[in-house]
């Protein structure tokens, strides 16, 4: 007991000196780190604001080189010729919102093709137009309102003016939305801590993230800022709602603006504080452990009892297998599962060598670090294997673990064991199938983001164009049915377009709940989505069905619409291999559908040729494909499963070739 006290008073006097070191290097560590990182920073906002420098240098050299090349060409005669130049300038600006060119009259010429000058437009009198003449060079603007019809976005520009002998000829322009640039900003500069934002000399932010809530209105703050366009590079530290902020500026070459970082203080510290926070709970921890060991110390006996008690039972587990063997590679235990798993007499080869079990395992031949003999074991006495193995219709691991004393570095024994994975491998295919099925849903999803922002975009021109046609009409002489005709074609074409533009827009929507469907507008659609691509590859593609039968279901449209386009997509990859080679050849995909019993039928067959016998029974495994390196093989096998599992249905090869033909099956009744 005396001894027992001298322990804790010696752990108490070492547990107070590391508490003391742990506080004496944190407070220097503080020091350090922010000091470390206000440079670190400077230097990033440097090396950030170079690349922004780059960014905006190559915008202006677009505005300065267009506005040099324009400058001699007639806007009358050659209207047409400048607007294709703008559209092309604004493609390559890479971020640009229009491209125009305006002259000191106000007509202006936009690179948009939806925007035309009216005399209601006075360019003169806009902000950007009005800096551009104040400077006398090319400048970024100050941010202002969209123009009519675009009051609810905020504009940059890059503004040229343009002098021919000292006479002002035009003002070359380009725009960038405020919250591209902004977008532009936060992945240039992505901070976890902070963020990063534009600033003119006045203290007016441009451009920011403002992550950490930040009230830019501030009067005071303002006054901060204002304070930067003096220095032009430095850092700052301001204090905010009881919290400090580290500013990290310098200013754009290219411009009068400044690239400003804002870092939370208290987030420079969050690792250090965790850290010591890490080392007092440690600290706490050990001395409790060492005070828990010495009064203890008098059970250990016990607790050594009670484990060798639980090892023997381990030994005996009636769910693994278990093998022990001597130094010599002897056989001295083994328990009934292992012996039940690989039909063993009990105890018939106790005191026999462990080769006799391990040709029993039938590992692997290809594994080559398989353990084969007992002199592999001893050969490698600090390697453990493993290894799978299946066994009449399940799975096993099995696992070989030498018993060295380390101490003499000398091999003990060897205990293998052999446990069921069977569940575990059923629940990675289930995974891996879910899995894939998640990753088509998430593509689909993301077309589906993307073509309805495209169908968004074309609407409005589209109606556009057919108003106008519809007036173009009422002022031709009804004399003149050529033109009628003409007219007629444009707004029958216009109104395909628009309907293709719906199509596509319903196909990719991201819809994946159950709902009432006609299975004829399904193929349809599909067929519609398919078309373009036929007629590019010259193929014939075929829709019929018994008009005698309904074809209404409940079920989920999304994940049939993509089997149908999987397979059609097959047909057609097979179709152009051959008319690569025949050009005449007539490629045909004919979808039927039917009804029989209480089932519909959809059949997808082509003129192709075919599928080799041997590869009937693969085709839908997963990652088996005979296009080489231009297929994934998970197409087919994605289709099974969405069929198979999520409409309840079944999806399978009817014909091997003349014709090639896969049948859906898909249950009338509710699924």
């Amino acid at each position: 007991m005396k001894h027992n006290k001298i322990y804790i008073l010696l752990l108490t006097i070492f547990f107070l000196l590391y508490i003391f070191i742990i506080y004496f290097t944190y407070t220097e560590n503080k020091k350090y780190l922010l000091e470390n990182t206000k440079n670190n920073q400077l230097k990033l906002v440097y090396a950030y604001k170079e690349k922004f420098d780059e960014r905006l240098a190559a915008l202006k050299r677009i505005v300065e080189t267009l506005g040099k090349s324009l400058i001699d060409k007639d806007r009358n005669k050659e209207f047409k010729n400048i607007k294709e130049t703008l559209t092309n300038a604004m493609i390559s600006g890479n971020g640009f919102t229009s491209v125009y060119i305006s002259y000191p009259d106000n007509f202006t010429i936009s690179g948009r093709p939806d925007w035309y000058y009216t005399k209601d437009y006075v360019a003169t009198k806009r902000p950007w137009y009005i800096e551009a003449l104040k400077a006398n060079k090319t400048i970024i603007s100050k941010p202002y309102i969209g123009s009519a019809g675009f009051e609810d976005k905020l504009y940059i520009s890059i503004v040229s003016p343009i002098y021919k002998q000292n006479k002002l000829v035009a003002v070359m322009a380009s725009d960038l939305e405020l919250e591209s640039v902004q977008k532009e900003l936060t992945k240039l500069f992505p901070l976890k801590n902070g963020f990063a934002f534009l600033m003119t000399n006045n203290a007016q932010v441009i451009a920011q993230s403002n992550k950490l809530g930040i009230d830019f209105s501030n009067k005071n703050l303002k006054e901060f800022l204002s304070s930067f366009s003096k220095n032009k590079v430095g850092y700052s530290t301001y204090k905010i709602a009881n919290k400090h902020y580290i500013f990290t500026y310098e200013t754009l070459e290219k411009s009068d603006w400044l690239f400003v970082s804002v870092l939370d203080e208290k987030e420079i510290y969050k690792d250090l504080n965790y850290q010591l926070f890490m080392n007092l709970l440690a600290s706490v921890f050990l001395f409790l452990l060492g005070f828990a060991t010495i009064i203890f110390i008098s059970f250990i006996q016990k607790k050594l009892y009670e484990k060798h008690l639980l090892l023997g039972h381990f030994v005996k587990s009636p769910t693994w297998g278990i093998l022990l063997t001597d130094k010599n590679g002897n056989i001295i235990f083994i328990n009934k599962v292992f012996e039940k798993l690989f039909s063993l007499k009990s105890k018939a080869l106790y005191n026999k060598s462990i080769n006799n079990i391990l040709l029993k395992l039938k590992i692997n031949q290809k594994n080559n670090n398989q353990i084969l003999c007992f002199k592999d074991i001893e050969d490698n006495i600090y390697s453990m294997k493993s290894y799978p193995l299946e066994h009449k219709g399940k799975y096993y691991r099995i696992q070989i673990t030498p018993l060295v004393n380390n101490y003499q570095k000398k091999l003990e024994g060897t205990i293998i064991t052999v446990n069921d994975i069977s569940h575990e491998k059923y629940l990675e295919k289930k995974e891996s199938e879910h899995e894939q099925i998640l990753i088509q849903n998430s593509k689909m999803a993301a077309l589906g983001e993307m073509v309805s922002a495209i169908a968004h975009q074309w609407r409005q021109p589209l109606s556009t164009l057919l108003m106008l046609l519809s007036n173009v009409e009422e002022f031709i002489s009804k004399e003149n049915p050529k033109a009628i005709n003409y007219l007629c074609r444009s707004k029958d074409t216009i109104k395909y377009m628009n309907e293709t533009v719906n199509a596509f827009r319903n196909f990719y929507k991201e819809d994946f709940e159950k709902s009432n469907f006609n299975l004829i507008d399904i193929i349809n659609e599909v067929i519609l989505i398919s078309s373009p691509q036929m007629k590019m590859n010259a193929l014939e593609l075929e829709f019929k069905y018994n008009e005698k039968h309904k074809y209404t279901l409940e079920s989920y449209p999304s994940y049939i619409k993509q089997v149908l386009i999987n397979l059609i997509s097959n047909a057609k990859d097979e179709l152009s291999i051959i008319l690569k080679d025949v050009p005449l050849y007539e490629g045909k995909i004919k979808i039927f559908l039917s009804k029989e019993e209480n089932n519909f039928l959809i059949s997808i067959e082509d003129n192709g040729r075919g599928i080799l016998a041997e590869h009937k029974e693969k085709i839908f495994k997963p990652f088996f494909t005979t296009k080489k390196d231009q297929g994934t093989g998970t197409g087919l096998y994605l289709c099974k499963l969405l069929i198979e599992n999520k409409i309840n249905g079944k999806l399978f090869l009817d014909n091997l070739k003349n014709p090639t033909k896969f049948i859906i099956q898909i249950g009338t009744t509710d699924v």
